[in-house]
């Protein structure tokens, strides 16, 4: 994948629809690729959540460069890296 400086570009992950799993997208170098979750407020109050939607990250290229963003998925309740489900080589370039 290849993004500008100051570029942001949405990716979308299919949930499973279990509740007690994290999606988590993270990058080995935050200083060329930021990941982010949009902040999403709804527009009224909704109790029930719909696990079948697709999780969306946010990634910006900050510098130029290279970096690798994986995103995995793992229990709450756990610790370490989960199960890895997509990796992107992003490369970052100057405008």
């Amino acid at each position: 994948m290849r993004l500008q400086v100051g570029e942001i570009k949405e990716v979308s992950l299919a949930n499973r629809g279990d509740s007690s799993l994290q999606l988590i997208g993270t990058s080995d170098n935050q200083e060329v690729v930021e990941v982010s979750r949009p902040e999403l407020a709804p527009a009224v109050d909704t109790l029930q959540r719909n696990q079948s939607k697709p999780t969306i990250f946010q990634l910006k290229g900050v510098t130029v460069g290279t970096a690798n963003v994986v995103f995995s998925e793992k229990q709450a309740s756990d610790t370490g890296n989960g199960q890895v489900k997509k990796t992107y080589v992003v490369q970052v370039v100057s405008k």
